[in-house]
């Protein structure tokens, strides 16, 4: 073997292996303010207390029947008229009309109840 002779290290001109800090850090930062923004990420779907639900609430209300529809709380539709109804059988299956239709116009919305302890059954 035959050694092949070395130019001489001159530290000055070598170029430095130094790691820098601020790219890492500001990464790191930007990291930490998507996960708390997105913890906190707020949702269209309101709460019983009222305001609106984060995702994590909209979540654990899934799993523990939190969820409340509009025929949790309305009202049941009136029965129909008996045929034997003394103003009239018409009018009164108008009217049983008009309020059946009125009390199934509830508006589709789901509510939040963050305060629901029982699991899902599932």
């Amino acid at each position: 073997m035959r050694r092949v002779p070395q130019p001489p290290v001159q530290p000055a001109l070598r170029a430095s292996e130094a790691r820098n800090f601020w790219p890492g850090f500001i990464a790191g930062v930007a990291g930490c303010v998507l996960v708390l923004a997105g913890a906190r990420h707020l949702t269209a779907v309101e709460t019983v207390e009222g305001g609106n639900a984060r995702e994590t609430q909209l979540v654990k209300a899934f799993a523990m029947g939190g969820l409340r529809y509009p025929g949790d709380e309305a009202p049941p539709p009136p029965p129909p008229p008996s045929p034997d109804d003394p103003t009239g059988g018409g009018e009164a299956l108008e009217r049983w009309a008009r309020q059946n239709s009125a009390a199934s116009a509830a508006l589709w919305k789901v509510r939040v109840d963050t305060r629901a302890k029982t699991p899902c059954p599932t």
